[in-house]
């Protein structure tokens, strides 16, 4: 749901349809058919709804799912994880984020980019609860998890490693049997695990937007 377009496509070598092009043509016209029309699934394991790698498409594609997203997301699966992109001023996705049952801000934790959340986190509080929201960070930077949480008043959830052999991984790029003992993929379970105690159960809801 970037409004920049996608990558994972093109990174694993799948088709850009079915993906979210063809799921905000449903959802524009209300009949949304079955969950495998717009899935696909990554070399990893991972059922995703990939997104065309044009900006013009995609930004079209998420202001219509947006509009739509009960309906559009929440028949996909219990849980539903959304990578929004950035979320600039007038993001198309960040409708996608207000209706999130959880929301997680992932940055670089260094003085230049903690501005950035500082500034996203004031512009989302008519439509985000900060109770909502948790940070995640990737490398590490000269500040304590406690003094930005202390700063910000958003706790940290995880502080994600910078591990070339998991990113090459998740990015396409590499592959081999035991990439899920990497550091980065067992970050990322502790995160899940993290996420998911936050979330409403799977009967109730199921939307987590990713901004990154």
């Amino acid at each position: 749901m970037d409004p920049s377009g996608g990558v994972l496509a093109a990174r694993f070598g799948l088709a850009q349809q079915p993906g979210v092009a063809s799921l905000a043509a449903v959802a524009r016209h209300g009949v949304m058919g079955a969950r495998n029309d717009h899935v696909q699934r990554l070399p990893v394991g991972v059922d995703v709804v990939v997104a065309p790698g044009s900006a013009d498409i995609a930004a079209g594609s998420v202001g219509v799912i947006a509009r739509h997203a009960d309906k559009a997301l929440r028949h996909l699966a219990p849980m539903v994880i959304v990578d929004a992109g950035r979320l600039y001023p007038g993001s198309p996705a960040t409708d996608l984020v207000a209706a999130a049952d959880v929301v997680v801000l992932v940055a670089t934790p260094l003085t230049e980019y903690l501005d950035h959340v500082d500034t996203r986190l004031s512009a989302l509080s008519d439509s985000v609860r900060r109770d909502r929201v948790g940070l995640v960070f990737v490398g590490k930077g000269p500040y304590a998890a406690a003094e930005i949480e202390a700063r910000l008043a958003v706790p940290v959830w995880a502080e994600l490693p910078r591990d070339p052999r998991g990113a090459g991984v998740l990015a396409g790029r590499l592959m081999g049997r035991t990439w899920q003992r990497t550091a980065l993929v067992r970050a990322l379970r502790d995160l899940a695990v993290t996420v998911r105690q936050r979330a409403p159960q799977p009967d109730t809801a199921g939307l987590e937007a990713v901004d990154r």
